[in-house]
């Protein structure tokens, strides 16, 4: 248990330095670029910080645990919105641009109900993962042809001489932000699940909570670091991009692989917490251009409910 405990805190330590990488070289990339933070929150930090949920659902997947891998991505969307935006609020409102906000709020709103779609019947077809990881596909490309015309239309100049050589830099800090991330994530993962077993507690519990909260943890860093630098509208890109690739490229990627058929129990709880999650997420950012202190509590608040309510199902099932 001692070794077990010397790696987690290995893996937070990793977690922490890369997140701080991705934060500092991400706001200098994006002045020099001339990209807004939300957006290259959204799109570059996101995709690395979704890298754990994809490993984790691929594993799990290939091994046939099909619950794990989708408990995995529904579980790291509902931690991503209760626990980093509701605890990124709480200790300082978070400022948004709804130009910024609105188009990748509405795929984050259409990707999760057309997830919902797919599992209503209670199975996931293969087709249907095909499906989401298009999905998730296309948003990206999408997007990336968006930023590059809004910034020929303002007609930055690109990168060149000394300026690029910061750009260089910052791109290889980047990099070695996403690979402390991926490898503080699966030591905090690996060991959590050890720190689990030892306690007995059940694998729908660990699937539905510490896996979910284990891979989340890069957003919750990523959102820590950007506090303390003043730019919190990162983290809330950050979320809403990983929120959109969980629900499209995780459970896509889980379905997939490997089909399955929802539980009655687990399953269902974790579809309908990420519902009521992203739409209040939605609502919230649009209310007087900001979430509140008061919203980021109700986050938190809402947040500790479901694991409340996980924690209940893992073991009655047991």
């Amino acid at each position: 248990m001692i070794q077990t405990i010397l790696l987690f805190l290995a893996g937070l330590f990793f977690l922490i330095r890369g997140g701080d990488y991705f934060v500092s070289s991400s706001v200098k990339l994006a002045g020099l670029l001339g990209i807004p933070r939300l957006i290259i929150g959204g799109t570059l930090v996101s995709i690395a910080t979704t890298l754990p949920e994809l490993m984790v659902t691929a594993t799990a997947s290939f091994q046939g645990d099909a619950h794990l891998a989708i408990g995995n991505a529904l579980g790291s969307v509902i931690a991503n919105t209760g626990l980093v935006v509701g605890f990124s609020a709480v200790v300082r409102a978070i400022w948004v641009r709804p130009r910024d906000f609105l188009v990748s709020a509405w795929v984050m709103l259409g990707a999760a109900f057309l997830l919902s779609v797919f599992l209503i019947d209670g199975y996931f077809p293969r087709w249907g993962g095909l499906i989401m990881l298009g999905a998730g596909a296309f948003y990206l490309t999408a997007d990336l042809i968006r930023n590059y015309r809004l910034n020929k239309k303002s007609q930055n100049p690109s990168p060149s001489g000394g300026k690029g050589k910061a750009v260089g830099k910052n791109l290889i800090f980047f990099a070695l932000g996403a690979l402390l991330v991926v490898a503080g994530s699966r030591l905090l993962v690996n060991s959590s699940l050890q720190i689990a077993a030892y306690f007995n507690f059940s694998t729908l519990f660990v699937g539905l909570t510490i896996i979910a909260l284990g891979t989340s943890l890069p957003e919750l860093t990523t959102a820590i670091v950007a506090m303390r630098r003043g730019v919190a509208d990162l983290s809330l890109g950050n979320v809403v991009g990983a929120n959109i690739l969980g629900l499209t490229w995780v459970a896509g990627l889980a379905g997939t692989i490997s089909p399955f058929s929802l539980d009655r129990t687990g399953d269902i709880l974790s579809l309908l917490g990420m519902l009521i999650f992203v739409v209040l997420l939605l609502i919230m950012g649009f209310t007087q251009s900001r979430i509140s202190r008061k919203e980021g509590l109700i986050l938190l608040t809402l947040y500790l409910f479901y694991l409340l309510g996980a924690y209940q199902v893992g073991f009655l099932i047991n």
